[in-house]
């Protein structure tokens, strides 16, 4: 007579959870690395047409902004905005933003998002056109609704 102990079975069923739970979690990672490119398209899209207020709408109220080009940090939605708007006065535009994400790393209800930059300005009043690229660090964090917003944005200009 062939006896089946439980330690096969247990086995097995600690296979199939670990396989259901890294499907979830890759699963899990491609709905939030969707709801981040959703979310940098508007960062985009507000670039381009110089609205502060819905670029800072992309960060969570407590959100931090890091300046590396100017070594300056913005702590809070309100104060974010006003960096936007200082920097949107002179009525410059860019034309060219692409905000691209390498990878977007996962841990519950915050994603570490990191890629690369490229704005293009073209010349304005008596300002050449300029580029500027670099690569970029974003904490995210859903909030109680359901949506991502960034908890801390930090730039980093090529070397």
């Amino acid at each position: 007579m062939t006896r089946v102990t439980g330690v096969p079975l247990a086995g097995a069923a600690v296979l199939l959870v670990g396989a259901v739970t890294a499907a979830a979690q890759r699963a899990d990672v491609a709905a939030v690395r969707r709801a981040i490119d959703g979310q940098n398209a508007a960062w985009a899209a507000a670039v381009k047409q110089g609205d502060a207020a819905a670029l800072a709408r992309i960060f969570a109220d407590s959100g931090v902004q890091v300046g590396m080009r100017v070594g300056k940090i913005w702590k809070g939605r309100a104060a974010i905005e006003q960096r936007f708007r200082a920097d949107f006065a002179d009525g410059r535009r860019a034309d060219e933003v692409v905000v691209q994400t390498d990878e977007v790393l996962l841990d519950g209800a915050t994603a570490v998002e990191y890629g690369h930059y490229a704005y293009h300005y073209p010349p304005h009043a008596k300002d050449p056109a300029v580029s500027i690229a670099g690569k970029y660090v974003v904490v995210w964090r859903q909030q109680a609704d359901g949506t991502w917003r960034i908890l801390m944005d930090a730039g980093i200009p090529p070397s």
